[in-house]
């Protein structure tokens, strides 16, 4: 019934993160010709390039980023500096190997549902050729046009991304990471420009957005382990 505590006294400490946002852009030059000669109307489909050119160079630097120069979003491989996972180039990744990945996490691993496998191509179909692997067709609705989705390890959904580099020594295979650890901001959304250019007779289009990544805590660990092809 008194204010005394027997513990001892621990001060809150509010941290304060900066989230920065990087401008992506490409271009494209439409000479007048090119659309009066055509048969078909060549600007969506030019203008669908331009937007599949964006949302690829975006997801690979959340993936891969380099932080630094002209790479200055830092990915998610990144934030696991020494990959204590390792796999043999001509050795196919199991699904025992990825739930290593989750173990390196450590407190962030423990509740499966929160967490998110990113994987390549090549450990995509090296998975495939696991029994134990769990594809969409077993553990829900064939949905991966939709969600990205190719399948399950242990209620953890497994996404494949066509950006991580060709099997090689040192490079990245798979990651798994805590979304709740990371903020992800647009400080603008895709935006497409157009603009006559008369004096040369043709239009330039832009398409451009302004991204960003960061980490939130390391208290308990990065929350982010990836998987790195070894000798």
């Amino acid at each position: 019934g008194t204010a005394n505590s027997s513990g001892a006294t621990e001060n809150h400490q509010l941290k304060e993160i900066t989230l920065n946002a990087y401008k992506v852009a490409t271009r494209e030059y439409m000479a007048y010709e090119e659309e009066e000669d055509s048969l078909l109307v060549p600007l969506p489909i030019v203008r669908d390039a331009m937007i599949r050119r964006v949302a690829r160079a975006v997801d690979k630097a959340y993936l891969l980023g380099a932080g630094a120069g002209a790479d200055p979003v830092k990915g998610l491989a990144l934030y696991d500096a020494a990959a204590a996972v390792t796999n043999a180039v001509g050795t196919a990744v199991t699904t025992a190997k990825l739930r290593a990945l989750r173990k390196d996490l450590g407190a962030w691993g423990l509740d499966p549902s929160e967490l998110v496998y990113i994987v390549s191509t090549d450990v995509y179909y090296d998975l495939l050729e696991d029994p134990l692997f769990q594809t969409m067709d077993k553990v829900g609705s064939a949905a991966t046009v939709l969600t990205g989705q190719i399948g399950n390890i242990g209620n953890t959904p497994v996404l494949v991304s066509a950006e991580f580099a060709n099997k090689a020594i040192g490079q990245t295979g798979a990651i798994v990471y805590a979304p709740a650890n990371f903020i992800a901001g647009n400080q603008r959304g895709l935006r497409i420009d157009t603009q006559e250019l008369v004096e040369t007779q043709r239009k330039v289009l832009v398409a451009s957005l302004r991204t960003g990544l960061t980490q939130t805590t390391t208290n308990l660990g990065a929350g982010v382990s990836k998987l790195d092809w070894a000798a």
